[in-house]
């Protein structure tokens, strides 16, 4: 496999193309990428569409992955992506251009993005309900006249109200409740967002609102399932359980939930419910500190993780959290033996 490092743009003529081809995880598109065009904007004006948010190259969504032929993006700039990933051929596909006949897989079917099409519009909160020192419910009502529907996993923006300011939260609510969505949000010291929700949001406002997006969430595969979340990066865990759960799939189900201090914990009573209707569900909490809360243990997600874990080749691991704990998860699954293509992450990025 030959892939191209993050480079200046070679001078290609005007008028060249390259073939792409797209491998979503159920169908394969190709589309021709003219020089000076990114493959995201040739697709597009192909009819084949790709998942995507910001289209500057800074929120890490449109990401895929070049398996053959070679695909560059500008250097001097920073990317959301690791150097372990850019090695392993990963590319924005909203700054990337083809240097002649490529392949891009996807981990993504293509039908998603028909069944959740994107949709802009204007929600009303319902309620805000503080389940920790720095975590809160968000919980909003969609207008009956839109029709909105998402992948549990996926995600959606708001814009901060009295700002030009877009902020990105996964559901934590499953699909069966399309108008009612909730979100865990990790308020902080200081932040748009966090000074809006701590000091003037208020049951009735009304936020812009544009999803569904991302490409996260539970793959069609066969096995357990092993979810991984460091602190808010439970919300899109939550949303997946009530998946299974319609699903009433019977493989086995287990969550690991870490967070740095006691003070951080929450959702452990909706836990410890989903678990009395959920038999083949094992919830896993740690903490970073000393503890006399019974059933949680000390460490972090990813210090209590063991070949038991991943002792079924099927097993199919789902990622979020912190940028750190992502890491370390993702080196820690494949030492145990987990290989890479069964590992799907969420990532939180800065704002």
């Amino acid at each position: 496999m030959t892939i191209a490092p993050i480079e200046a743009l070679p001078d290609t003529p005007a008028g060249t193309t390259s073939r792409v081809r797209l491998n979503y995880t159920d169908t394969t598109r190709e589309i021709d990428v003219p020089a000076g065009t990114t493959v995201l904007e040739a697709a597009e004006a192909a009819g084949a569409r790709l998942v995507s948010q910001c289209r500057i190259g800074t929120c890490g969504t449109c990401v895929g992955r070049v398996s053959t032929g070679a695909l560059a993006m500008p250097e001097g700039r920073v990317y959301p992506l690791r150097a372990e990933e850019l090695s392993e051929g990963m590319r924005l596909l909203c700054q990337a251009h083809a240097l002649g006949e490529t392949e891009v897989d996807l981990d993504y079917p293509a039908a998603m993005l028909d069944e959740h099409p994107v949709v802009t519009t204007t929600v009303k909160v319902t309620g805000l309900t503080w389940l920790a020192e720095t975590v809160v419910e968000l919980a909003v009502r969609l207008p009956k006249s839109i029709p909105f529907s998402f992948r549990s996993g996926q995600y959606v923006r708001f814009r901060i109200p009295g700002t030009d300011e877009w902020r990105s939260y996964s559901m934590a609510s499953g699909e069966r409740h399309k108008r009612r969505l909730a979100f865990t949000i990790r308020v902080l010291p200081t932040g748009a967002m966090s000074d809006y929700l701590r000091t003037a949001a208020a049951v009735g406002d009304e936020l812009d609102l544009e999803g569904p997006m991302g490409s996260f969430g539970l793959e069609e595969q066969p096995g357990p399932v092993l979810m991984i979340a460091g602190g808010t990066g439970l919300a899109p865990m939550l949303s997946m359980l009530e998946s299974l759960q319609t699903a009433r799939t019977r493989n086995s189900v287990r969550l690991v939930f870490g967070c740095a201090r006691q003070g951080d914990l929450f959702h452990l009573d909706e836990l410890d419910a989903r678990r009395s209707f959920m038999p083949n569900l094992d919830v896993r909490v740690v903490l970073d500190e000393q503890t006399d809360r019974p059933g949680v243990l000390v460490g972090n997600p990813v210090s209590v993780l063991t070949a038991e874990d991943v002792a079924d080749p099927d097993t199919s691991a789902y990622l979020c959290g912190p940028p750190a704990m992502l890491d370390a998860a993702r080196e820690r699954l494949q030492q145990l033996g987990l290989p890479r293509e069964r590992i799907h992450a969420e990532h939180f990025l800065p704002s």
